[in-house]
């Protein structure tokens, strides 16, 4: 499995405090098959200390280079605050420094200018992906509103704790008609803690029970692929 949403770094937002947390997380992942993991700082203007975010994940890149797992450099970015330092710097917040960006909203509302904002990101070559939004209520009280606003353009990322319902019933819910509709193009463990990765393996086995192993393999797997080695386009 590839993971492309997870607080792994230490010391820069609500995920671990040491590197010996950050590592004892990586180990967790490699027990359960995770190879490669993108991981996503929180970045929130003067709320997350994003300045030591590039040095401490290079410490642990070196401190595991000996494990079988490969890490890569994005960012969860909360996007209304921030849409202009990431049409500054595309290579800095979008993940593994492709087109893809990362974002999440807040869990009770609909940001006015929302669909706007990802239309630009659009103008400006950037996929946006939205992180979570299962755990969004607004949406979860507005199905339609929620198809209209990734019909603008957003890809779908579940987080494993809402489909193994660590979040509720009714998140739970919420996520498998979104998977049931095939609107989902990757989950992702979101951890925060070693223990958040047993979550990440049992969200597969849920999900391959709910849709078959093919789609379960696409969104836990194959999707990841394309953000950690974009294809390469023939010009024949």
């Amino acid at each position: 499995m590839i993971d492309i949403h997870c607080h792994i770094v230490f010391g820069v937002d609500d995920g671990p405090t040491t590197i010996k947390d950050s590592v004892r997380m990586i180990l967790e992942a490699e027990k359960i098959g995770v190879d490669k993991i993108i991981v996503t700082p929180h970045y929130k203007k003067n709320v997350y200390d994003s300045d030591k975010v590039v040095n401490n994940f290079y410490k642990i890149k070196s401190r595991v280079r000996d494990f079988g797992i490969d890490l890569y450099l994005g960012y969860e970015v909360f996007l209304v605050s921030s849409i202009n330092d990431v049409l500054l710097q595309k290579d800095k917040y979008t993940l593994n420094k492709s087109k893809y960006l990362l974002f999440e909203l807040p869990f009770d509302i609909m940001p006015v200018g929302i669909n706007e904002t990802v239309l630009k990101l659009h103008s400006e070559g950037i996929v946006p992906i939205i992180a979570h939004p299962e755990r969004n209520m607004y949406f979860a009280k507005n199905m339609q509103k929620f198809i209209e606003f990734i019909e603008t353009g957003c890809l779908v990322q579940l987080d494993a704790a809402s489909i193994v319902g660590i979040h509720g019933s009714g998140v739970k819910r919420f996520a498998k008609k979104l998977i049931d509709l095939k609107l989902v193009q990757f989950v992702a463990s979101d951890a925060h803690k070693p223990e958040d990765y047993e979550i990440f393996k049992k969200a597969y086995d849920i999900v391959k029970n709910w849709a078959g192993k093919e789609y379960s393999d696409k969104i836990f797997t194959h999707n990841q692929k394309v953000i950690i080695a974009p294809p390469i386009l023939s010009h024949s």
